[in-house]
């Protein structure tokens, strides 16, 4: 699935879409075990949209608790920082 796709829906219904996922993980890799497994893409395709989830659902979460402010702001990248200083450096000068 697409991350656009997925950000469309709820929390419960990522969950949901989570465990389904999980089980489908587990009953491809069983159908890998046993040689019936067409498809040896699937696999890694079904992990793939595991871990978009529960990125999704991690920013969500941390987002909520930045509103709330029990997260501290989050760290400047060097390119933010550089940028910051230079600002400052105009501001002094003009």
């Amino acid at each position: 699935m697409k991350p656009q796709e997925l950000r469309a829906l709820t929390d419960d219904q990522l969950r949901q879409k989570l465990e389904e996922l999980r089980n489908e993980v587990r009953d491809l890799r069983f159908s890998a075990a046993l040689g019936q497994l067409k498809d040896t893409t699937a696999i890694r395709k079904a992990r793939k949209d595991i871990a978009r989830i529960l990125t999704i659902l991690t920013e969500r979460e941390r987002a909520r608790l930045a509103a709330e402010g029990k997260l501290p702001p989050p760290k400047l990248t060097r390119r933010e920082r550089k940028r910051r200083k230079q600002l400052e450096l105009q501001q002094r000068k003009g």
